[in-house]
């Protein structure tokens, strides 16, 4: 009996959480968006790796399934507060499923296929149906901001957590098991951290009340300082890039304060990292020192590995089967330096086509085609929708954030990544969004001057403002 009582005797932060979780379940239930907080917080949280997360073991909750199933039900049962779609998927989600189906064929028709091929087939069906929910969800602009806030919430997690780091979690002074199960390596977490900065931007600048700007303005210095901490060159040169690429394309009517804020976080970066930083980033600009660079030779070696596998196996070698073939082509001294079984690739285009082949390497492309693609009509709608001084702004945030990601996957594995499709989805439920603003502002004009509407007559006709249903009612 006295272990029964015990065991429910919980620290405060263990209890505070688990209160919250069953309210969010229970609210998601009610309130759709509630599941899709509650399930992206889950994830980057990663409550099970977690002190306060411990002592829940013994219950047996698998929390992101959990928050799943409470979101796609309250999806069901609350159809009023799912917002209305014009298409039941669209052609991006198609593309999704598309690639997720060819995710799973390549691990049925492989053989031998691993455990670790299974956990990532099974992961890329989570991932699809979630972005399903997460693209119908943040269809309306309140919706999308309450995503950006989210990333602003786990950031300052996350950020927290990486700041009062032990020194077990630094291996070679880089910071290392901090935050979700993608993030459990420095390159993940620093390239996690430099894709929300643009968001807490866009974030900060479009958010009036001082206080919440404040919130904002602390989430942004703890991913800078994460991303310090963990001293990743693929994240530095992802926002290089993004950098150059946020002064070239500064939408019009936030040039002074997006110069000055980029200024001001440039200040902080430098104030916030060491020698030992600056130490590691300028390697890049010495390729001399290449050789003696084991992480970089290693990722040379894993590239001509990677091309030649891709060569003799055009149509793939199987969802998470990358190490097991790439022994066969190892001619180098580091292959076999990363014991850890799973994505070794260092370069998630070259992972998606080895292990996926040039069909999933096609449908991939396309993926990220249609997301550029919707980025430039986010920009050219902004100009109609409701409010088009901050629609560009979040086109802008979303577009630099792809960027970073884009450009940082070109040196790590993010292909199997959630934060990374998630990224990816913005811009269609922006795109989503704006649209909807703008037809349903072209059906109330439609609706309300019988002039704009070509079938009222052949001659449209002027009407004055007194006249007009309009101004019937002052």
């Amino acid at each position: 009996m006295l272990g029964q009582i015990t065991t429910f005797l919980w620290p405060l932060k263990t209890c505070l959480f688990f209160v919250a979780f069953v309210c969010a379940c229970g609210l998601s239930l009610v309130f759709p968006i509630v599941g899709i907080v509650n399930y992206m917080l889950v994830y980057q949280l990663h409550p099970g790796k977690m002190w306060w997360g411990q002592p829940l073991e013994d219950l047996g909750i698998r929390y992101s399934m959990t928050a799943a199933l409470c979101l796609i039900l309250g999806m069901l049962l609350s159809g009023g507060r799912v917002p209305k779609s014009r298409t039941l998927l669209g052609s991006w989600l198609l593309l999704v499923l598309c690639f997720t189906g060819i995710v799973l064929w390549s691990f049925a028709l492989n053989p031998g296929p691993t455990d670790y091929g299974a956990i990532l087939a099974d992961k890329m069906v989570k991932m699809a149906i979630f972005l399903i929910c997460l693209v119908r969800m943040g269809s309306v602009r309140g919706n999308f901001k309450i995503l950006l806030w989210t990333f602003v919430a786990g950031t300052i997690v996350i950020g927290y957590d990486a700041l009062g780091a032990p020194q077990d979690d630094f291996a070679d002074g880089r910071l290392n098991f901090v935050g979700g199960p993608d993030f459990r390596e420095s390159s993940g977490l620093a390239v996690h951290m430099a894709a929300m900065v643009p968001l807490i931007g866009v974030v900060f600048m479009i958010t009036k009340a001082k206080q919440w700007r404040v919130v904002a303005a602390i989430s942004g210095i703890l991913a800078i300082n994460t991303i310090v901490l963990c001293r990743t060159r693929s994240a530095f040169v992802g926002l290089l890039v993004g950098g150059c690429i946020a002064l070239l394309m500064v939408p019009k009517g936030w040039r002074l304060k997006i110069y000055a804020s980029l200024i001001v976080v440039c200040i902080g970066a430098m104030s916030l990292s060491d020698h030992h930083f600056w130490e590691r980033m300028t390697t890049i600009l010495h390729p001399a020192d290449y050789a003696s660079d084991g992480a970089i030779q290693s990722r040379i070696e894993l590239w001509t590995v990677a091309r030649e596998m891709f060569f003799e196996h055009p149509f793939g070698v199987g969802v998470g089967r990358f190490k097991d073939y790439a022994h066969l082509y190892n001619t180098g001294d580091y292959l076999y330096a990363f014991e850890e079984p799973g994505r070794v690739a260092h370069n998630s285009y070259l992972l998606c086509v080895t292990e996926l082949g040039i069909q999933g390497f096609t449908v991939f492309i396309l993926i990220v085609c249609v997301v550029l693609h919707r980025l430039r009509r986010c920009f050219r709608v902004a100009a109609e929708s409701e409010d088009p001084h901050s629609a560009r702004l979040l086109a802008y945030g979303c577009f630099l954030s792809v960027v970073i990601y884009l450009t940082s996957a070109a040196f790590t594995d993010r292909l199997y990544t959630e934060s990374f499709w998630w990224v990816l989805a913005l811009p269609i439920c922006l795109d989503r969004a704006l649209s909807f603003e703008t037809a349903e502002q072209e059906e109330t004009d439609w609706e309300m001057n019988p002039a704009w509407n070509p079938l009222y007559d052949d001659e449209p006709q002027y009407i004055p403002a007194t006249d007009s249903p309009r101004c019937a009612f002052t």
